[in-house]
């Protein structure tokens, strides 16, 4: 079995060895597998717009409001 990873971030895409994988995860580097799928995400290194930051909080608070419309109790018809 293979001591190597790989890692990417951007469009950068690297194979490295397993022990220095938690300090590329730190650096904002994803963990994928050969196909390219995110097999961990970064830890850190990541900076997002103050923009990305405010949608992902109105979506959050949509979903919040679809959980709450979903566990409320629910009415039936009677015929």
């Amino acid at each position: 079995m293979s001591n190597t990873v790989k890692v990417k971030r951007l469009n950068k895409v690297l194979n490295i060895e397993k022990d220095f994988l938690p300090s590329y995860l730190n650096d904002g580097f994803d963990q994928i597998n050969d196909d390219g799928k995110i097999i961990k995400r970064a830890t850190g290194g990541r900076n997002i717009s103050v923009q990305e930051y405010n949608q992902a909080l109105d979506k959050i608070d949509e979903l919040e409001e679809v959980i709450a419309d979903l566990k409320a109790p629910k009415t039936t018809a009677k015929k």
